[in-house]
């Protein structure tokens, strides 16, 4: 087995064993509408209250939508309301499993596609837009991966893609000197492990997924085929400024993000087919 394809392996193992997010609400029958309603609450008015602003699900309505990496479906349920048709692309079955019962016990649907982000199995010029959040840096060559963005769209079509940021306050102060320096994880278990052990949430698992991080400038390097190229980062939380968290909360979450903009976790990029 080649590296790339035990890359993926990682992927399915982390996320099959612990679906993104399903940590997130303990107090909800698992599975429930109560309990994907509960998700999506935490998601955007705790987790990322920044989401709407930035991503602008409300913006689009009756179009051709893949999302890549799909979660518990909570984006893909902001997509699918306003009338779009959508798609989910996942690695991971239970991912995809979660988002087809999520969008159902709301009413809504998709077309759940079990695929890889680096080949993926539809026709040039598919779809209006192509959305994928905190996924893209997991996958081995994420360069194919945008490429494969690029062939899918239509001509006039929209990426939304968010990567992690490499120049970010969580990166620096929580990943590096905390958890890398203070507490030797650089020295006991290597970049490559610390990184990965951003995604673990269960101590059961045994995942090493990747995890790679960007500059803005680097992300948008990967969209250098696109016509128009816009970028943003966000998210900011006082956590993630470790000994000092009780000071920033003082502050509120809207100023953490206004104050730190350019050091905020994701870098969202906004790209144009031409």
């Amino acid at each position: 087995m080649n590296t790339m394809d035990q890359e993926k392996l990682e992927i399915q193992k982390q996320w099959d064993n612990d679906p993104c997010g399903s940590e997130t609400v303990q107090d909800r029958e698992p599975e429930s509408l109560e309990f994907y309603r509960a998700i999506r609450k935490h998601r955007y008015e705790e987790y990322a209250p920044w989401f709407d602003e930035v991503v602008g699900f409300q913006d689009w309505h009756d179009k051709d939508i893949l999302e890549i990496g799909v979660g518990l479906g909570s984006d893909h349920y902001r997509f699918a309301v306003n009338g779009n048709h959508m798609t989910a692309l996942d690695l991971s079955k239970e991912h995809l499993r979660h988002t087809v019962k999520h969008l159902q016990l709301e009413g809504l649907e998709t077309n759940p596609i079990y695929g890889d982000a680096e080949e993926m199995p539809f026709p040039d010029h598919s779809f209006d837009v192509v959305y994928s959040f905190g996924v893209l840096h997991h996958t081995p060559n994420t360069e194919r991966a945008i490429a494969e963005v690029y062939r899918v769209l239509k001509p006039g079509g929209t990426a939304i893609i968010g990567l992690y940021h490499k120049y970010s306050l969580f990166l620096i102060f929580r990943t590096i000197i905390y958890n890398g320096i203070l507490k030797a994880g650089l020295f006991s278990k290597g970049w490559r492990k610390l990184v990965s052990e951003i995604e673990h949430r269960s101590e059961d698992s045994d995942a090493v997924p990747l995890v790679k991080v960007y500059s803005r400038r680097e992300a948008k390097r990967l969209f250098n085929s696109f016509a128009r190229v816009n970028s943003e980062c966000c998210h900011v939380e006082a956590s993630h400024f470790v000994y000092f968290e009780r000071l920033f909360r003082c502050l509120g979450r809207r100023n953490l993000e206004r104050l730190f903009a350019g050091a905020g976790w994701y870098v969202v990029i906004h790209a144009t087919k031409a």
